[in-house]
């Protein structure tokens, strides 16, 4: 998902963590990733995030989970969530609509390419200038 924030584009998908990311967001958060990943969106009605989930979250998306201390990753939280929450809708939309151009099944050209087809045939003729 490309995650926009400020006028920055920030490439982010959860299943490219790597080891050594998850355990200093484990560190930092005291949770495993599981936890780690629930405390970001809780499911309970006027739940919010943990603001330290929150933080590592930042971390991995605005500082690229490297040299920066987690501790030190600092956002207007309001601005991220809401960059965060329009790029996973924009990517639910563009799975939603994967899985309805796969179902939909393979489009077949009006006219084959190699142009054998019922279409127009372009004109591949040299200029008569060049024939003489």
């Amino acid at each position: 998902m490309i995650i926009t924030y400020e006028g920055r584009r920030y490439e982010f998908d959860f299943d490219r963590i790597r080891l050594k990311q998850a355990i200093k967001i484990e560190k930092h958060t005291g949770m495993d990733l599981s936890e780690w990943g629930k405390a970001l969106s809780p499911e309970e009605e006027g739940a919010s995030a943990s603001l330290i989930a929150l933080q590592a979250f930042g971390w991995l998306v605005l500082e690229g989970g490297r040299d920066t201390p987690i501790d030190d990753c600092d956002f207007e939280i309001v601005k991220f969530c809401e960059a965060f929450a329009k790029a996973a809708e924009e990517e639910a939309a563009a799975e939603k609509a994967r899985e309805a151009a796969e179902a939909a099944g393979p489009t077949v050209p009006a006219s084959p390419l190699n142009g054998s087809g019922g279409g127009s045939i372009p004109d591949l003729s040299l200029p008569s200038s060049l024939t003489g």
